[in-house]
């Protein structure tokens, strides 16, 4: 298995990736309740206002805190913070290790006020060039919906291609929806260069 217990630190320009700490965990609980990041990580059934805000109860709060005060310890999977000039925005995270493959799921999510800033590209590639050259994965697979244009285009960006769909996997505001998979090997990734 790769070595997801080391968690690196990992920065190009203003964006940094670390090992999550103690003192995250309040701003990971308020970018957990924003609209954006409910409404693309599938946990709503309808479009949210800029205004609405979707806290953790009690139960959940605690599931929360336990989560994120655990990920440093995690030898199957490496869950990162990403930083932008210094401040919290998100996370980006390799899981789902298939080892008759040699993959992982990829996955971020960042705050709604900092998405459009290029923050997300740059996780991305910062995370997909240390999958490759340090992990020696061969390939990183994410979902996505269709309605989030925005994050298709970012992954393409980065070299991912869509691969399948799995069609009527989300009814948002009564309608269904269909959510692509999406996949960069490490071969792409080279050939395409991190810093393009």
């Amino acid at each position: 298995m790769p070595d997801f217990l080391t968690k690196p630190t990992l920065t190009q320009g203003p964006v940094t990736l670390r090992a999550f700490r103690a003192a995250d965990i309040p701003r990971m609980l308020d970018i957990l309740a924003l609209p954006q990041v409910n409404l693309y990580t599938g946990a709503l059934t309808k479009t949210p206002s800029a205004a609405d805000r979707f806290p953790a109860d009690q139960k959940e709060t605690a599931k929360i805190i336990n989560w994120y005060q655990t990920r440093n310890q995690q030898p199957d999977r490496l869950d990162l913070a990403i930083e932008a000039s210094g401040q919290l925005v998100g996370e980006v995270v390799l899981n789902e290790y298939d080892a008759a493959h040699n993959t992982c799921n990829l996955r971020v999510l960042i705050a709604d006020d900092a998405t459009s800033h290029g923050i997300g590209t740059i996780a991305l590639k910062l995370m997909a060039a240390h999958a490759f050259t340090y992990l020696h994965l061969a390939a990183l697979t994410l979902d996505v919906f269709d309605f989030n244009p925005r994050a298709q285009h970012v992954y393409r960006k980065v070299g991912f291609r869509q691969t399948g769909a799995i069609g009527n996997d989300l009814t948002l505001d009564g309608r269904p929806h269909t959510t692509f998979t999406m996949r960069l090997t490490a071969k792409s990734f080279a050939k395409k260069g991190p810093q393009s």
